[in-house]
């Protein structure tokens, strides 16, 4: 089993789909880190993380309405990597967590 503990910033409001599986809740997760290169100047590089919360059908996702952007959230889960094409048509691959628990932060 993989797993993966987040800290960051939701980037977009959390949105609900219904799938024939249920209900996802989806959302974006920025990730900072802060480093010296190599010439000594300090760089901050955001990583960007897609999330997904996935319940039955019957269950209450009414948390979703609180994940908003800019949100400071903790999210644990199973990480896998994930391609997509992006709007200029062009492949592009990803990380994306299903997320198992969660906490807001601020």
């Amino acid at each position: 089993m993989l797993k993966l503990i987040l800290c960051g910033n939701v980037g977009n409001d959390a949105t609900v789909k219904e799938t024939g599986n249920g209900k996802v809740v989806n959302f974006n997760v920025a990730v900072s880190k802060n480093y010296k290169n190599s010439k000594g100047e300090k760089v901050e590089k955001t990583e960007w993380i897609r999330a997904a919360i996935w319940r039955g059908k019957d269950s209450d996702i009414k948390f979703a309405e609180y994940i908003k952007k800019g949100k400071k959230i903790l999210i644990e889960g199973e990480p896998h990597s994930s391609g997509y094409q992006n709007k200029d048509g062009e492949v592009q691959s990803g990380l994306e967590v299903t997320v198992k628990e969660f906490e807001f932060l601020n």
